[in-house]
């Protein structure tokens, strides 16, 4: 079982070991850490890591909830392997199918940003989903996504987002997940420059499945 663990943790020599200690201590095999930002004197760190059975992951928790100085922001599942470059690959199929570029993104982005769903949505009109990825719920419930420009969103009661537009055109791309932290601004970044790509590839008809 693969986990995303985010924590805060201060911003001094030692922090980071602890937190890798503590995570070892609770059977957590670390495979990835990646610094998400280091502002007033605290951290925020995210580690992709291997557990082998919810036992573990119950340890692991309990170990990093009682780190002196750590505050445990979330701990989730993810399918993304680290170290894979999974958005390249993701960008080669485009660029060898492109007619189906954008459903290829859709179907892959859940995965690569640790979400549950991604929706591709035209908004001109009137906002309406063009396509999902396979575990996006029937009923698909989205806040306004005016003006058009790379945001992380909350539906209240509903799950955390990240939306960014296709350049040139009305459609976004709208990834999303409940059992996890709101979306850092690096994901967004992320997010945006994968769409950018996926959209150069694609064209300005962008909005079009094609």
């Amino acid at each position: 079982m693969l986990l995303r663990v985010r924590v805060s943790l201060p911003d001094r020599p030692g922090a980071l070991g602890a937190v890798t200690r503590t995570l070892g201590a609770g059977g957590a095999d670390i495979l990835q850490v990646t610094v998400l930002e280091s502002v007033a004197g605290r951290a925020l760190d995210e580690f992709t890591v291997a557990v082998a059975n919810p036992a573990v992951r119950e340890r692991v928790t309990a170990g990093l909830e009682a780190a002196p100085g750590v505050r445990l922001e979330g701990i989730w599942e993810t399918v993304e392997p680290p170290g894979a470059f999974p958005d390249l690959g993701v960008l080669a199929q485009v660029a060898t199918n492109p007619s189906r570029g954008l459903a290829t993104l859709v179907d892959a982005a859940p995965a690569l940003f640790s979400a549950e769903w991604a929706a591709l949505v035209e908004t001109d009109p009137e906002p309406r989903v063009i396509t999902t990825s396979w575990q996006a719920p029937d009923d698909l419930m989205l806040p306004e996504l005016a003006p058009l420009r790379p945001r992380i969103l909350s539906i209240p009661g509903g799950p955390h987002l990240a939306a960014t537009p296709f350049d040139g055109t009305s459609t976004v791309l709208v990834v999303a997940r409940r059992q996890a932290p709101p979306f850092h601004d690096v994901e967004l970044t992320r997010l945006t420059v994968l769409a950018d790509i996926v959209g150069a590839i694609v064209g300005k008809g962008a909005h079009s499945l094609g």
